[in-house]
C-alpha cells in the first residue's frame, strides 16, 4: 500500500501554470462582474433616475452592506475555489512528479525494472503504464 502524499503544493510547473490559470480566472471576471454592478446600480440610480441627494444619502447603508458582504463572501469563495483547484492540480501534477523522481532514479542506478507505481485516485495511470511496457520491452531486448 502506498503512502499518502504529505504536500498538496509539489512544487511541479504544471500545478503552477493550473494554479495560476484558475486564479485569473476568478480574479478577471470577479472584478468585471463587480465594476459592472456597481456601475449599474450607482449610475443607474444616482443619475438616470435622478434621485436627490437626501435618498442617496440614505442608500449609503445599503451600499456598505453590499461592501460587507462581497469582502466576506469573495474571500471565502476564492479560497475554496483555490482548495478544490489544488487538489484537481495535485491528482496531475503529484504523478508527473513521481513519475519524473522514479524515472532520474532509474538512470542514476542503471536499474529499468522497477514500475512506476502511482496511487489509485491519481491520474496518468495510462502514461505511467506505457512507460513500464516501454522499459518492460526494453529490458527484454538486451
Amino acid at each position: 500500500m502506498m503512502n499518502r502524499r504529505r504536500t498538496f503544493f509539489v512544487n511541479h510547473p504544471t500545478q503552477r501554470h493550473y494554479l495560476i490559470l484558475v486564479a485569473v480566472a476568478m480574479f478577471v471576471p470577479t472584478i468585471v462582474a463587480t465594476a459592472c454592478l456597481y456601475y449599474l446600480i450607482w449610475q443607474t440610480v444616482a443619475y438616470e433616475l435622478a434621485i436627490p441627494e437626501l435618498i442617496a444619502e440614505s442608500l449609503l447603508p445599503a451600499f456598505h452592506r453590499v461592501n460587507q458582504i462581497i469582502l466576506i463572501v469573495l474571500p471565502l469563495l476564492f479560497s475554496l475555489i483555490f482548495f478544490v483547484s489544488l487538489r484537481i492540480s495535485h491528482r496531475f501534477s503529484g504523478p508527473l512528479y513521481r513519475i519524473e523522481k522514479d524515472l532520474d532514479t532509474m538512470i542514476k542506478t542503471g536499474d529499468f525494472t522497477k514500475p512506476i507505481r502511482l496511487r489509485p485516485r491519481d491520474q496518468l495511470h495510462s502514461l505511467a503504464n506505457h512507460i513500464n511496457r516501454a522499459l518492460h520491452a526494453a529490458s527484454h531486448r538486451k
